[in-house]
């Protein structure tokens, strides 16, 4: 006996092996054999990564290191000391006046053309204390205008301080005690800036004002 088809269910091909079967619901379905594989993961810190913050930059010291401070006056104290030579030297040769006159009258063979040994004497004078004056105030100006900038920690004004003070041994035998004392001041700070807290700290000023990427 048959049973007859029931025309409420669709009928359903046979899989004959020509058709794949359909995937489970929430598979996966495997790639084609043909297809690339998939790229490996970039290796880590391969590429640089811009969504980094730039590096902070590097403050300024607040203050000097003590050899600097102690430095810094030194040559302010070489500066008074070298306008003191200035008025020593400036008095010292007004009262050779008398040394200057004889020692003109004792030379022999002297050719003044017209002029007196008197006026001979007076220039010699204002020349020499002329040319000591200006010498020493300049040593002045220049060690305190440096020594300012010095402080502030630029390396390049303790290289000129360093250079000027070698040129200031010139200046000794013009200052008398004084411009002794204005050398030794200016030899004493020179060592000064050159030890290792002084060269720290013109190397952090520097760096501070480096620019930062």
């Amino acid at each position: 006996m048959t049973i007859p088809n029931d025309d409420s269910k669709p009928d359903v091909p046979a899989n004959d092996g020509t058709v794949p079967p359909a995937p489970a619901a929430g598979s996966v379905p495997p790639a084609a054999p043909d297809a690339f594989p998939p790229a490996p993961p970039a290796a880590p810190g391969a590429f640089p990564s811009y969504s980094a913050t730039p590096p902070a930059p590097v403050a300024a010291p607040t203050a000097p290191p003590q050899p600097v401070n102690i430095a810094f006056w030194l040559y302010i104290a070489a500066a008074v000391l070298s306008v003191i030579s200035g008025i020593v030297t400036a008095v010292t040769l007004s009262s050779t006046r008398a040394q200057i006159i004889d020692t003109l009258q004792n030379t022999d063979n002297l050719k003044t053309n017209g002029v007196t040994v008197d006026q001979l004497a007076d220039t010699s004078i204002a020349i020499g204390t002329t040319f000591a004056i200006i010498t020493l105030v300049f040593w002045a100006v220049v060690f305190v205008l440096f020594a300012v900038f010095m402080r502030r920690g630029a390396n390049w004004a303790r290289i000129v301080l360093t250079i000027l003070t070698v040129i200031s041994l010139v200046n000794i035998p013009w200052g008398f005690f004084t411009g002794l004392l204005q050398v030794i001041a200016a030899i004493v700070a020179t060592i000064l800036i050159w030890l290792k807290p002084a060269s720290a700290y013109f190397a952090a000023v520097k760096a501070s004002k480096a620019p930062r990427a």
